[in-house]
């Protein structure tokens, strides 16, 4: 409950305001702050005050803050830079109240230079504190609302004084502190808990988007991994074809070879389509890629499941209910805190940024996006793969020395060039790739066109667990 202005009255005729210097000022948000004051008798103080939220208020700051309004501002804003060129070192030489109003004015002495300083504890947009001149011509604000003509250089409009006292008003139950007291301890209480359950909610927000992603993950690469286990019958398969190379014809479909190893007749399917030998060098080629998707699907099935359970008790610690609030609203806001810097940073790559395994894959969804990756964010050893003859994005699959791109890797990759093309409704499609340093871009093409050389061909169809496994990787898919 927002303090009426009965109780604004009798907190102001607490503290101890006239004849009080500003030494300093601190925006800890965009809705509180503290004034910190000096006066000769009573000292060092501060005086806290909150606009526009459910707790707005002001009192005399007698401890520490509440962890909600603990810190600074990252960033310097407007009004703070305002009061500390112009207003700090002012001296208070009135305190009022307008007109049994939540409006409160405080008339300042700087060396000379008069401000006013008006604090208005309204509900929704009328919250607001204001500095003006003599004149009351606004200097600054801390919300600039031009369609309530609130903004430099324009009058305050203050209210018409009200001839009655409103009796609908009256001052909550008294506790034996005084009223400054009471509402700094009511008022922080209540704001600590409202945030400790919002903090919670996101941060279970958080934990559940995480382990949905890493079993995600994990149930991908351990299909991979059972899909994959039996690459060495490729390699078996092509030394057989290898020994018995002398049989092999141009076109043929199949083979009826003898196996040496169980002693009875086997039959190898072909590719009809190429020359005799030419299968031998197909099988050798399925084993390599069939081993290599099996190896990174096996170190990422380990990296994974050891993720999975880093995670799980990485978020049962920060959500042990045994833990004191206030470290716990610490740690939450931390835990976020480092959620959106991480999130900025990724935001700081056009498109969408997404790991395959150990790859870390570039996805342009525009022709825009295409080119800004391709002029600063890819090098010429990285692989750019696009739809053959379909406009669409660019995916980038971003190079690791010594490491050769997987299939798995390829496939996540030609999955998302399709989904970001005009083949997306055919849910299949041919694309090719090539390492960046094997374009060139087209004289007097559009922004972004580029014609590829030394490229190789691969046909795939969507996959739907795949593609869902892949845009939970980032929140802007």
């Amino acid at each position: 409950m927002s303090l009426n202005w009965r109780e604004i009255a009798l907190i102001l005729e607490e503290l101890p305001l006239v004849g009080s210097s500003l030494q300093q000022t601190v925006q800890h948000d965009f809705h509180s702050m503290s004034w910190n004051f000096y006066h000769p008798q009573a000292g060092r103080w501060t005086l806290y005050t909150e606009l526009g939220t459910p707790f707005s208020r002001l009192h005399l700051a007698s401890e520490a803050l509440s962890v909600v309004q603990q810190g600074k501002t990252a960033k310097l804003q407007r009004f703070i830079q305002f009061l500390r060129a112009n207003v700090e070192g002012s001296k208070v030489l009135e305190a009022s109240q307008i007109s049994h109003d939540r409006l409160v004015r405080l008339k300042l002495d700087n060396h000379g230079t008069t401000f006013y300083v008006y604090l208005r504890f309204y509900s929704g947009p009328g919250a607001n504190i204001i500095i003006t001149d003599e004149q009351n011509i606004i200097l600054e604000l801390l919300y600039r609302r031009p369609g309530r003509g609130e903004q430099s250089g324009l009058p305050l409009i203050l209210p018409q004084p009200k001839a009655e006292e409103d009796d609908r008003f009256v001052i909550r139950s008294r506790t034996d502190s005084s009223f400054n007291r009471q509402i700094e301890q009511e008022y922080g209480n209540q704001s600590n808990e409202l945030t400790f359950q919002e903090l919670q909610r996101k941060v279970e927000s958080k934990r559940d988007r995480e382990l949905k992603t890493l079993r995600t993950t994990l149930a991908s690469q351990t299909h991979t991994l059972k899909a994959t286990e039996g690459y060495e019958r490729y390699k078996l398969t092509a030394d057989l074809l290898s020994a018995y190379q002398h049989l092999l014809e141009d076109n043929q479909s199949s083979i009826v070879l003898e196996d040496w190893e169980s002693g009875s007749k086997r039959v190898i399917e072909l590719d009809p389509k190429l020359k005799g030998r030419e299968n031998i060098l197909l099988y050798y080629d399925k084993y390599q890629k069939a081993k290599g998707s099996y190896e990174n699907a096996l170190a990422e099935v380990e990296k994974v499941t050891a993720q999975l359970q880093a995670c799980e008790a990485h978020y049962n610690r920060l959500l042990d209910p045994l833990i004191d609030q206030q470290t716990a609203i610490r740690a939450m806001k931390r835990e976020l805190a480092g959620s959106s810097a991480k999130q900025q940073e990724k935001l700081q790559t056009p498109g969408l940024t997404i790991q395959s395994g150990q790859f870390t894959l570039l996805v342009g969804r525009n022709a825009k996006e295409n080119d800004e990756l391709l002029r600063r964010y890819v090098r010429g050893n990285d692989y750019w793969m696009h739809t053959r003859d379909v406009p669409g994005g660019y995916v980038f699959i971003k190079f690791i020395k010594n490491k050769t791109i997987p299939l798995d890797v390829l496939l996540d990759a030609a999955s998302l060039a399709i989904v970001f093309s005009k083949a997306k409704k055919e849910g299949k499609a041919d694309l090719y790739y090539t390492q960046v340093k094997h374009l060139r871009r087209a004289k007097g093409g559009k922004t972004g066109l580029v014609l590829p050389t030394q490229e190789k061909n691969l046909r795939v169809a969507l996959d739907e667990t795949r593609l869902a496994r892949l845009l939970l990787e980032d929140d802007n898919a």
